[in-house]
């Protein structure tokens, strides 16, 4: 694991905070859970759809993208 120093503000600070005492847990940790929930929705490569196979017969050439992904793709990865 590596080391990092950050400011934060004082209100983004103090929701962790409280967050942290209400789940008994460390501040790091759930900063450490925010910064990964952000990579995998936000930084991760994904398969574009239009790189998935079509249908070869009845059956799929190979495995096809799931409902989340498919809606992630077209919304372009924003929240409504």
């Amino acid at each position: 694991m590596r080391t990092i120093s950050l400011a934060v503000s004082e209100l983004d600070y103090e929701a962790f905070r409280r967050a942290a005492a209400r789940e008994g847990r460390p501040i790091a940790q759930l900063i450490r859970e925010a910064m990964s929930l952000y990579r995998s929705e936000r930084i991760a490569e994904r398969t574009p759809l239009t790189d998935f196979p079509v249908l070869v017969g009845h059956r799929p050439a190979a495995e096809l993208p799931g409902r989340a992904e498919v809606w992630d793709e077209i919304s372009a990865g924003r929240r409504l």
